[in-house]
């Protein structure tokens, strides 16, 4: 038995909690890397100009080391600032919000409900990202999602992947505060996709091992 939709609309996030996690992010998870490319171009300068009592065994043994330290540093550091362009370009993508049933923004799941009426509601929402949402977690097998109601959203809980992390809260939220951590993997997407909601007014959170998403009511939609 699927667990019912809270029915709180929670708050977005606020702009200003986004940037104040992602400074302090970026200001601490960004040195990593770059002490150690600092420390591999150090070990490979001294290879290069070895003092001269240096052994060149160990001298050719350090540049080894050094080279394969210099790619994951590299490595390290294009994956976190590709985090960064990620919530950049779902920041700045166009949106297309209009009037659907729910029904057609989830054909090809299976719908569980207690709510009256349920295949008469219709929402205003950019459809894209509530799609790709789903197929991020669910793939290309129907899932069940549990659909709700407020007085003013319609709630979905879609199933998590089981390779999710434990998770409770906002995506954007724990990407923007560790970077180090979280760049590179599904938090990385479900941030992206999170934010483009968010410019909706669109609420998301996980909690209890499932994805939850507020989709406003449209005027008219069956009661």
């Amino acid at each position: 038995m699927t667990a019912s939709p809270p029915s709180a609309v929670p708050k977005t996030e606020s702009t200003e909690d986004i940037l104040d996690a992602l400074l302090f992010s970026v200001s601490h998870d960004l040195r990593s890397p770059l002490l150690t490319l600092s420390l591999s171009a150090e070990l490979i300068r001294e290879a290069v100009d070895p003092p001269p009592a240096a052994n060149r065994v160990d001298q050719a043994g350090n540049t080894a080391v050094a080279l394969d330290a210099l790619k994951e540093g590299a490595a390290d550091l294009e994956r976190m600032l590709s985090a960064l362009t990620t919530v950049s370009r779902a920041r700045r993508r166009e949106q297309e919000i209009r009037t659907l049933p729910v029904r057609v923004l989830l054909g090809g799941h299976v719908v569980s409900s207690n709510v009256e009426h349920a295949e008469g509601l219709t929402v205003r929402v950019d459809a894209t990202p509530v799609r790709e949402l789903i197929d991020r977690l669910c793939g290309e097998d129907p899932a069940e999602i549990r659909l709700g109601r407020t007085a003013t959203h319609v709630v979905l809980r879609i199933p998590s992947r089981a390779d999710l992390p434990v998770l409770d809260g906002s995506p954007l939220i724990a990407l923007a505060r560790s970077l180090q951590l979280w760049a590179g993997t599904i938090v990385e997407d479900l941030a992206s996709l999170q934010l483009q909601l968010a410019r909706q007014a669109v609420p998301m959170e996980l909690a209890e091992g499932a994805v939850y998403v507020w989709l406003p009511v449209s005027a008219g939609s069956s009661r």
